[in-house]
């Protein structure tokens, strides 16, 4: 969607409270280093920026820190404006004239709720008639790509955090072919979740959970060793917790008796995610589930990829787009 730049290359993971990125000077993934900067309160509302002027202040800082001055980036769309729309296209269509058509057809057979999207297409099965589109307001990744010009940085790339992770979870051979996976991304104040089997992704939703940020005081033990701990009440925010986990099962039943009529069901639950609870998260879906769990943590991510862990999954995931 941006002019593409062969040359090193920045992949940037953008929250309310962190940002991250892997700063790749080959195309050797495990080669990238890793860097992130704690975001105070008030510049991002979600994952959209709030204040645009400190957050320039802010990339400026770690653009000089980081070293990354004109290198090409890419970045993430914010999850709570993505919309994932399935679509049927003429069979004999290419992949890559897919784009195309669906921009032909928006306003006719295809009907988004906002005006300008930016638009991107999954065709996990080509020729077979069927894809999938993900769209989003054009506004806030604009405003980051403008924001990133500014710093005499290059935008390449505005992806789908949730492809991103499929796309690691691909790369780290956690799928079996046959299996239905329900995907579940956790962070300090919110949940991706995603259903995804043999190569299609079926369902996407983000859902945030109500915490504030001020209560989650940013610590640094030892070189880029960046955690939160929270200063507020731990059982009302493990309530929230609970809440979402029960969510995941309405979910779960939505996929199997709404959109399945009984016939197809989630075969296995994957946890991942940067969320300071995530002990706790997993034991909890142990005790509330018999779904088959399998949970990525730091040991997995650094058996195949040593210098990072498990938070910089989904940024994996954007390093290795190319190749997927």
């Amino acid at each position: 969607m941006f002019k593409k730049k062969k040359k090193r290359f920045v992949v940037l993971d953008i929250s309310e409270y962190v940002i991250r990125a892997i700063v790749m000077n080959t195309s050797v993934i495990s080669e990238g280093e890793v860097f992130e900067h704690s975001l105070a309160p008030g510049i991002m509302e979600g994952d959209m920026i709030k204040d645009e002027m400190a957050f320039f202040e802010l990339l400026k800082e770690v653009t000089q820190q980081w070293g990354i001055k004109k290198a090409d980036v890419r970045f993430f769309v914010p999850d709570s404006s993505i919309m994932m729309k399935a679509f049927e296209h003429p069979k004999e269509l290419e992949s890559s004239k897919l784009k195309g058509y669906v921009e032909m057809e928006l306003g006719r057979t295809i009907h988004l709720p906002f005006t300008n999207p930016l638009i991107d297409v999954y065709d996990d099965l080509p020729n077979d008639g069927e894809a999938t589109l993900f769209a989003a307001p054009s506004e806030e990744v604009t405003k980051m790509a403008g924001i990133l010009d500014d710093l005499t940085l290059h935008p390449t790339h505005a992806d789908v955090k949730a492809l991103s992770t499929i796309r690691f979870l691909e790369e780290s051979k956690s799928f079996v072919i046959g299996k239905i996976y329900l995907i579940t991304d956790w962070s300090i104040n919110g949940i991706n979740i995603s259903i995804y089997s043999s190569g299609k992704l079926e369902f996407l939703r983000y859902q945030s959970i109500e915490t504030s940020l001020l209560e989650w005081k940013p610590r640094v033990q030892g070189e880029q060793n960046l955690s939160f701990e929270f200063d507020g009440d731990l059982e009302d925010y493990r309530t929230q917790l609970i809440d979402q986990i029960a969510e995941i099962d309405r979910i779960l039943n939505f996929y199997r008796f709404s959109l399945y009529k009984g016939e197809r069901a989630v075969t296995e639950i994957i946890i991942l995610g940067d969320s300071p609870e995530m002990d706790y998260i997993v034991s909890q879906m142990h005790a509330n589930y018999d779904t088959p769990i399998q949970y990525i943590d730091d040991d997995k991510v650094q058996s195949i990829y040593p210098k990072m862990k498990a938070k910089y999954i989904p940024l994996i995931g954007l390093g290795l787009k190319e190749a997927f």
